[in-house]
């Protein structure tokens, strides 16, 4: 079966409501985000999408083979509530070994172009990366930029958002405009429009099918902690913390790695699923300071904030439980120490190929 008559297959079992026909195109560790806004990772997922709408009808009208990746345009036609819609949609299915590992779709939008950008901002004097009215947050301050620069009212989809007082080295976005303006030329253009402590590293096009949030592979966060004198200048930018056992602390966030029900580090229940993986932690010593870098392919609210907080209480020899107690207690009420905000960076979002 070549790579076209997989999408056309793959087609055929949502149409169908075939979950079987699937496995014969899919490769193991699939990823489907439909042109609905759905996002699936299983079988079972699937299975429940099936639920949501009949798919009718696909006919692909444009198709283009780029090694292992290929890019599509379609009309469709489903039922869903009883209606029947027909939509222009783009696709791209990214294959292993001529089997899909990956399947974007979008709903086309004619005339417009996405753009991501790569922002580093000084979190200290926001309430967040995520727009919240009457609040000053990055989110906001950027889009307002954009308003000046186009015209435009365009809201920016981030990898994550991050919280009141946390910094980011490299933060992505993206957005969608009917600018004129190249897109290398956009971070450039649209920093005149931003504030001191927001800039914007770089701009590109990226295809319409692209999200900074779903199609992320893994997160890098840092987090700075000063064990010397406290330097009040640096309140905004570091943690200083007296009287932890470096090794003790080194043990513990690393014996993290792996993949684990994270579900005691978080307080808030917006995540369905709290299992993560976390790739791997390293903590650089400079002098009095620790740079702890954690690499996962996600992460829960709070959770890299949480993990650091009771670690360096570990490390203190002021609980006698370890981390991986904790995780197995699943159970956010045991876990009381969050680490302050003032620390935290989000330092690099890596993407699927």
């Amino acid at each position: 079966m070549n790579k076209r008559q997989s999408i056309e297959t793959y087609f055929e079992a949502f149409r169908a409501k075939n979950t079987e026909l699937l496995t014969t195109v899919f490769d193991n560790g699939f990823g489907v985000r439909t042109f609905l806004g759905d996002l699936v990772l299983s079988l079972r997922a699937i299975e429940s999408l099936f639920t949501k709408y009949q798919l009718n009808n696909v006919g692909i009208t444009e198709y283009v083979e780029q090694n292992d990746v290929v890019y599509i345009k379609a009309t469709v036609t489903y039922t869903i509530d009883s209606l029947e819609i027909s939509e222009d949609i783009i696709g791209r299915f990214i294959f292993n070994e001529n089997l899909i590992t990956r399947a974007y779709e979008a709903v086309e939008k004619v005339g417009y172009t996405r753009i991501m950008c790569v922002v580093t901002y000084d979190g200290s004097t926001y309430s967040g990366f995520q727009r919240q009215p009457g609040l000053l947050t990055v989110q906001g301050e950027i889009e307002k930029g954009l308003r000046f620069l186009t015209k435009e009212d365009i809201s920016i989809y981030s990898s994550g958002r991050t919280d009141k007082g946390v910094h980011a080295i490299n933060q992505t976005f993206h957005f969608d405009t009917l600018s004129k303006i190249k897109p290398i030329d956009f971070a450039r253009v649209l920093g005149n429009y931003l504030p001191d402590s927001i800039y914007l590293k770089s701009s590109k096009f990226v295809h319409s099918t692209f999200h900074s949030r779903y199609d992320a592979s893994s997160k890098e966060y840092m987090y700075k902690i000063n064990i010397g004198e406290n330097n009040p200048i640096q309140r905004n930018y570091e943690w200083n913390v007296n009287g932890i056992t470096t090794e003790v602390l080194k043990k513990e966030l690393e014996s993290i790695i792996g993949t684990h029900d994270f579900t005691s580090f978080t307080k808030t229940s917006e995540d369905k699923r709290s299992i993560r993986t976390i790739l791997s932690v390293t903590i650089e010593e400079k002098g009095d300071f620790l740079n702890i870098s954690i690499i996962g392919n996600g992460f829960l609210r709070y959770m890299v904030r949480y993990l650091v907080g009771t670690a360096v209480e570990i490390a203190k020899g002021d609980i006698d439980n370890s981390l991986l107690d904790f995780i197995e207690y699943k159970d956010s009420s045991k876990v009381l120490w969050k680490a302050p905000s003032c620390g935290l960076y989000l330092k690099k979002v890596t993407y699927f190929e």
